[in-house]
């Protein structure tokens, strides 16, 4: 092997670790999964989708979002707790503010109440949500915080020797409802979060009702 050949291979040597260290450079950093951040921090962007599926003790549910525009998403969701009370909704999400470090949400949802139980429980339900996220690459801390309304409406019938009469009265249900809970990012349309649940169903007369959640997160582009 002469001069020349020496200097070509050592000249394709250097070429090679060049462009090894420049790829190397472009490699894209691991980002924040976005079917995640979308499940848990809400209001995907414009054309994206998210739906989730939690499973816990007392309450599951499964949830659908959908990007209207950049910031406003369109939101379905069915809760069930042991399957006895269970509260199908729908609404908006209104992304607040956002930055590289943290998503602010807003939630207006609209639905009716079913229950079970010994008391039969029917009515219009609304509710009002923030959620909060932190995204950290494939991690996302979160926490939700919210207040639940129903209107149960209740029927009296009396007997009477004129005649049957009819009343109507209306009975307010109040939920304050929270969540902390952390999601992580297995693939950008898969994802998961385990969390802890605060819901004090009938506030204040009641008592909480704590639990915990698993959640299993998917999510992409129409």
């Amino acid at each position: 092997m002469n001069h020349r050949h020496v200097c070509m291979l050592g000249v394709a040597f250097a070429s090679s670790l060049c462009a090894a260290n420049v790829f190397a450079a472009d490699e894209p950093k691991p980002s924040t999964n976005d079917a995640v951040l979308h499940a848990l921090a809400g209001a995907p962007r414009r054309n994206a989708y998210a739906f989730t599926i939690q499973g816990g003790w007392p309450f599951s549910s499964v949830r659908a979002q959908i990007g209207l525009t950049d910031r406003l998403a369109f939101v379905s969701e069915v809760e069930s707790v042991l399957f006895l009370r269970n509260r199908p909704m729908a609404g908006i999400g209104l992304r607040w503010y956002e930055n590289s470090r943290i998503r602010i949400t807003g939630e207006a949802l609209v639905g009716w109440l079913f229950q079970r139980s010994e008391e039969i429980r029917r009515g219009p339900n609304g509710e009002l949500r923030i959620r909060i996220a932190v995204p950290l690459g494939r991690w996302v801390p979160y926490a939700v915080l919210g207040t639940r309304h129903a209107l149960l409406p209740d029927l009296t019938t009396i007997q009477r020797a004129s005649g049957t009469e009819t009343n109507w009265s209306f009975r307010h249900e109040w939920t304050p409802w929270a969540t902390l809970g952390l999601g992580f990012g297995i693939t950008r349309s898969f994802g998961l979060d385990i969390g802890i649940n605060a819901g004090w169903v009938g506030a204040p007369d009641t008592i909480a009702l704590p639990g915990f959640h698993v959640g299993l997160h998917f999510g992409g582009d129409r």
